[in-house]
Parts: C-alpha cells; structure tokens; sequence
C-alpha cells in the first residue's frame, strides 16, 4: 500500500503542469581532524575527546572524513519535492582498502513530495490571489522514503508547516511519524529549516541549517540490526547550521552560484545508540548550478 501511494503521488507530479524552476546544488564538506588524539578516544562513543573538528572513530569512518552532497529542490503546481544524496569518502578508490583517509564509503539519500493543502483550497476555490493564512504561509501533506547503507529504507509520514517570517529567507517546520523498519514501534519526529541571507559591506552571506528531533525513540531492534549489536531505538537530536560567503562575487564570477564557509554538527545518540553523540565543525563549498 505504501508502495502504490508513493507511486500515485510520484505520477501526480509528472503529469501537473508547473512554471517553476527547479534548484541542483552540491555541498563538498571536510573535517580534517587535526584536534584528535589517537591516544585520547571514548571508548563507548567513539569520541576523540577535547576535539571540535573531528567525527566519532566509529562504523562509518575514523575521524577525518570527506563528504559530497548532491541535491535538488523543484516546486509544482500543488507542493514540491526534494532529493539528496550523500556520499562519504566519494574520491577513494576501491582498491585502497576501507581504511583508506579513514572513510568506509558509505551513503544515504532520500525524496520528500509534499502536497500543499493551502494550494488545493485555493484551486478548489478558484482563487485568482492565494488566500491569507496569516503567518502561516502553507500547511502541507509530506512523505520522505530515506535510504540508509546497510540498513534499508526508512518512512516519514506527517505535515510541513511554513511560516512567513519577515526577517528569513524562509522557516519551515515539520512534524511527522519516523518508521524505522530495523526497529520495532514508531517515534514522532519534529524539525525545522532555516535560512537568512545578508550583506556584510559587499559581501553577500547565508546562514542556514536544520534540525531534527526524535522526541521518544522507537522500539527493540529487529533482524540484521539486532545482529550488528543495535538493541533499540533512542530518542536522538540533530543540527547542522552552516554560514557560507559568497566567494564568486567579488571575483567577477556569477552571484549566487559559489560558495564557502563552515557547517557545524551536534548530535546527541547519533544513530540511535544511546551515549553515541558528535559535535565537530567541517570546512564547506557549496556550488548551486
């Protein structure tokens, strides 16, 4: 049943008429790892103690690590739709062994559609103008299929809540049910994304980001994750704010398109493992085509 509805909705959109544009960008990020002691690691976390630049010595990668991010964001006539697609050690060679600049290749990705009640009303109405809502810009239906190496495919199911905040570029909220098919139960996940761009003398800036928020975490794990040593699904908190200066600009190259800067991550029980948190701060080049 899931199945055919993702495929209803994915239909729906290839057949609805839309003059918007749609946005690809990629996102090189990597810490280097130059605070981490070898000498000086949690034994449980995998933390590399004291350090703000490295990730946890862990399943995915010691704590230098390289990631590419690959994204796309198109808006149709009734909502929009996101992908991503995230690859860690993305220069490694196959033949290098998987120690290799202490990244194991890994991946995830996923597509959110989201179908904008407010617009259906307001076609359903035959409104010339979109209705006012106040701060609430739109209230929409969102589904995400997100795919996990090793693990599979997870669900979410729920509403985006856009708000019409003045001083933003945009603000979105979102609250939904995370199916985690490696672990029993459901868990209600809330988040927001943000984003506010601004001019320092002539040079253009963004300060983004996003955070997500498991509020009570799932049930025991299941099948090849109990194996792997998994015993439950915690509850877990994640952020990645990031600022980027438009470096194109001031060298005569297209506004807009280049940039850099830096991406701070804190998460406490990273994948779901209790005690598992991470907070390290990646250098950053963003080019939007």
């Amino acid at each position: 049943m899931k199945r055919n509805a993702f495929i209803a909705v994915m239909a729906l959109i290839l057949l609805s008429s839309s003059s918007a544009s749609a946005g690809v960008w990629f996102e090189l990020l990597h810490a280097p790892c130059w605070t981490g002691d070898e000498d000086d690691i949690d034994a449980d976390s995998g933390e590399y103690n004291g350090a703000f630049d490295c990730f946890n010595n862990d399943f995915n990668g010691d704590g230098a690590r390289t990631l590419l991010s690959i994204k796309a964001f198109q808006a149709w006539e009734y909502g929009t739709m996101f992908m991503y697609y995230d690859l860690t050690g993305p220069f490694n060679s196959f033949n290098a062994g998987e120690d290799s600049d202490n990244e194991r290749g890994g991946f995830f990705g996923g597509i959110t559609v989201t179908l904008s009640a407010k617009q259906i009303l307001d076609k359903f109405r035959s409104l010339e103008e979109p209705s006012d809502w106040g701060p609430l810009a739109n209230l929409s239906f969102k589904y995400e299929a997100e795919h996990v190496s090793n693990f599979g495919m997870l669900h979410y199911y729920g509403l985006q809540w856009d708000f019409a905040v003045p001083f933003l570029d945009f603000f979105s909220a979102t609250t939904v049910i995370r199916d985690d098919r490696i672990f029993k139960g459901v868990d209600l996940q809330v988040g927001a994304a943000w984003q506010k761009s601004f001019s320092i003398s002539s040079l253009d800036l963004i300060f983004g980001g996003f955070f997500q928020w498991g509020l009570f975490g799932e049930g025991d794990a299941v099948g090849r994750a109990a194996a792997l040593g998994f015993t439950e699904g915690n509850s877990f908190f994640l952020t990645q704010p990031q600022l980027l200066l438009d470096v194109g600009k001031p060298v005569g190259f297209t506004p807009g398109k280049l940039y850099a800067g830096f991406e701070y991550q804190y998460t406490v029980n990273r994948y779901l493992i209790e005690g598992k948190s991470e907070n390290l701060l990646q250098g950053m080049i963003r080019w939007n085509i």
